[in-house]
This record gives C-alpha cells, sequence and structure tokens, in this order.
C-alpha cells in the first residue's frame, strides 16, 4: 500500500483570529479550530483575506442552517 500524503493547514485555535495576507501564500489555506473559520488568500492585483463558508451550522446530525440554506442530517 502506498504512504498516504499528509497535509496540515496553517490552524489558530484563537477566538476571532484572522491571518494576515503576510501569513498566507496564494493558494494556501488558513482555519480557526475556535470559531469554525476558513480563509483564503485573494490577489486580483490587492493581496486581501476571504473567509470561506461564513454561515454557521446550528446542528450537526438534525436541521440546521448554512449561508442562509437549511440543510437536514441524518
Amino acid at each position: 500500500m502506498a504512504t498516504a500524503n499528509l497535509i496540515k493547514l496553517k490552524r489558530s485555535a484563537t477566538a476571532s483570529a484572522v491571518p494576515t495576507t503576510g501569513q498566507l501564500d496564494l493558494g494556501e489555506v488558513a482555519i480557526n479550530t475556535y470559531d469554525g473559520k476558513m480563509f483564503i488568500k485573494k490577489d486580483n492585483g490587492t493581496a486581501t483575506i476571504v473567509e470561506i463558508g461564513a454561515g454557521t451550522v446550528t446542528s450537526v446530525g438534525g436541521t440546521g442552517t448554512v449561508n442562509g440554506l437549511t440543510l437536514t442530517g441524518t
């Protein structure tokens, strides 16, 4: 069996922490494990940090909402 590759993302467990443009390379992903948010660096002439999936899940394995959509899990 082939050896699996481990992908380790930049992460923080500090509430409300957001990476700076200097901390991320283009294409790199960062995760705030305290807030459950993901971030990427965008550069369309001006480098900025973009939050991915800004919605919240109110229930796992039941009914919840993400970005205004109602989801029902099992």
